[in-house]
């Protein structure tokens, strides 16, 4: 509750700072906790990456509209969905006019501003804070250590402040046969229930928090105690403080690690809410061993789901030519759209969830290699991968940072005059997942 207490404070003081006139625009650090709560590594990403008609040095101008918060970031701890609205931050929005005039709209407060091409939030023409193109319908916002992410056209995360629930529940995977099956009945179905004093072995609360951590958003949320308590080899501790809102289970080494997790309900089921830890460090749970765990999203094993051909045309560019794109997509938790003329494959339980998951792959194509490479000189951390087959002809690949997000990239020229990038952010990249069976099934033809 501390933890939680402070990051609404910085929240706060991020914003009167705003209010006040702010300092010089800067760019979040690099978050150094060593006890973050749940957060996706990579944040919305690009799509389909606007390009003026004549390319510039300069970044593209933003899209004039509305904008939704869909993500709040700061100290490394990250919020979407409805635990926007459980901070009351979800009372936000951004309008960017075309005129480069436009409104922000922080938790209720009201700020007339101005923005550029390059880059810049301006209050009375003084630039104080930053503004970055994810892609063509998404925004960040960045503020001293906090960082806002706005989609273009989203709906407000919820209309219900006063009742504060978490992200859709879905139906998870069942655990793993040979882990101990929880005793007794839940009061609340998914809730904590039972006399377990949840203390299991120091490397299994370990890579219990890491499993969680890093498994993607919408699946996390969906997870039930039962499930929770299956992969840990043992039921948790229910905190028996159900107070018709959230309700809290813990698992412990007997010592001083102990990992958290908050259950809330929807529609009935109570479900994930939030994950904490404390005890243990970072390069601790970092390192931990995972491999025993549930295969969940895009970590599933290829094969265990069945597939349909998906056949979707996407744009070349800003050219008059059209590529069919087509790939054998998983029948559970894996769905398929054209987005923006490029073709987009979300990781999420449901197609309900898709417009908001962190977890996907885009098949985008362009006229040449300079286009491919328009941001290149914004990337960080640039890693070339070893090349790989796909749609027939052997691409090059790459790793890298660029506006918040971590990315794996295969690009390649697929016929004349046509180069395909496939990149990938917030999934599960080893060989034998389905994630790599879905971009080994790749073809693209020019129609």
């Amino acid at each position: 509750m501390k933890r939680f207490l402070i990051l609404i404070l910085a929240l706060s003081m991020t914003l009167s700072v705003f209010a006040c006139g702010g300092t010089d625009k800067t760019t979040p650090d690099e978050p150094a906790t060593e006890t973050p709560a749940p957060v996706s590594e990579q944040t919305p990403a690009p799509e389909a990456t606007p390009e003026p008609a004549e390319p510039t040095e300069e970044p593209p101008a933003f899209a004039a509209g509305t904008y939704a918060l869909i993500g709040y970031e700061v100290d490394g701890v990250y919020f979407e969905g409805d635990l926007l609205v459980s901070t009351g931050i979800a009372d936000s929005s951004l309008l960017l006019n075309a005129d480069h005039t436009g409104v922000m709209n922080l938790m209720g407060q009201i700020y007339d501003i101005g923005w550029t091409n390059g880059g810049d939030i301006t209050i009375s023409d003084v630039p104080y804070y930053s503004i970055a193109a994810v892609d063509a319908e998404t925004v960040q916002v960045m503020m001293g250590g906090a960082t806002l992410t706005f989609r273009l056209g989203d709906a407000p995360v919820s209309t219900e402040t006063s009742q504060p629930t978490e992200v859709e529940a879905t139906e998870a995977p069942e655990a793993p046969a040979e882990t101990e099956a929880p005793a007794g009945e839940a009061a609340f179905p998914g809730a904590p229930y039972g006399s377990s004093d949840g203390v299991i072995e120091r490397t299994t609360l370990a890579a219990l928090y890491r499993w969680m951590y890093d498994m993607e958003s919408g699946f996390r949320y969906s997870l039930t105690f039962d499930q929770i308590s299956a992969a840990a080899g043992k039921q948790g501790f229910d905190m028996q403080n159900n107070d018709g809102k959230s309700h809290a289970a813990t698992w412990s080494d007997g010592d001083k690690g102990v990992v958290t997790v908050t259950f809330r309900e929807k529609d009935g089921l109570w479900t994930c809410g939030a994950i904490a830890i404390s005890g243990i460090t970072k390069d601790e749970y970092g390192a931990a061993d995972i491999s025993a765990f549930p295969k969940m999203g895009s970590s599933t094993p290829a094969g265990t789901n069945p597939t349909e051909s998906v056949t979707i045309d996407a744009k070349v560019g800003y050219t008059d030519t059209k590529v069919a794109v087509t790939v054998a997509v998983p029948k559970a938790n894996w769905f398929a759209e054209e987005r923006s003329g490029s073709v987009r494959i979300w990781c999420t339980p449901s197609a309900e969830q898709a417009s908001s998951s962190q977890s996907y792959i885009i098949v985008e194509c362009k006229e040449s290699l300079e286009k491919i490479d328009f941001y290149k000189s914004s990337f960080e951390n640039l890693t070339e991968l070893t090349p790989r087959t796909v749609a027939g002809v052997e691409m090059q690949g790459r790793a890298y940072y660029y506006i918040g997000m971590n990315w794996v990239e295969y690009y390649g020229e697929v016929a004349d005059g046509v180069w395909a990038s496939i990149r990938l952010t917030g999934v599960n990249t080893a060989e034998g997942t389905e994630t790599m069976a879905i971009v080994d099934s790749i073809e693209i033809a020019v129609k």
